[in-house]
């Protein structure tokens, strides 16, 4: 005779969910200063690029500035980029999605989960082994001379912690697939 499935006790679901909610929470807090990290990055770019352009007319511009300003770009989109999938901001075709029944959507919003967390897993991967590289050979900015490798580290970061937050919104996803 067949074993019948029994459903796991109520404490096991609710310890799920309350690991999960955690996970959330977690998210939550580091895309939050890693946004408040780019601000801070807008500031200091726009600073940098006001100072750089008033010394090319009152005294000597700063050298390197190109440089300085790649460098903050490349930190302000990748520690912005988690936050904005966190909210939601990113264009997405939502309006087709939604006429969908729940558990279509759900099985949707999994698959284009995973088909973005492996991207950007391998996005992270080939960042860190270009920082890695880029640190071996000693590989620096022409005009500043400042090393490129932990500028790529922060975009590894980045795109790590973007991975993140399309796997818990795999998890809801998966939730919703099966609920519904």
């Amino acid at each position: 005779m067949g074993r019948r499935k029994t459903a796991p006790p109520v404490e096991v679901i609710g310890e799920v969910f309350v690991k999960v909610d955690y996970f959330n929470r977690i998210i939550n807090l580091l895309t939050k200063y890693c946004d408040r990290i780019a601000q801070a990055a807008v500031v200091a770019m726009l600073l940098l690029l006001v100072v750089d352009v008033l010394g090319r007319k009152l005294w000597k511009p700063i050298y390197g500035t190109y440089d300085y300003v790649s460098f903050i770009n490349a930190i302000l989109v990748a520690f912005s980029i988690p936050y904005c999938a966190l909210k939601r901001g990113h264009t997405h075709v939502e309006a087709v999605v939604e006429r969908f029944p729940e558990r279509v959507q759900g099985i949707i919003g999994g698959i284009t989960g995973i088909l973005g967390l492996g991207i950007f897993s391998l996005v992270t991967w080939q960042c860190v082994v270009l920082a890695i590289d880029m640190r071996r050979l000693g590989e620096v900015s022409m005009t500043s001379l400042l090393p490129f490798y932990p500028y790529i580290y922060g975009v590894a970061f980045g795109c790590a912690l973007l991975c993140l937050v399309i796997l818990a919104d795999l998890i809801q996803s998966a939730v919703k697939a099966v609920k519904g």
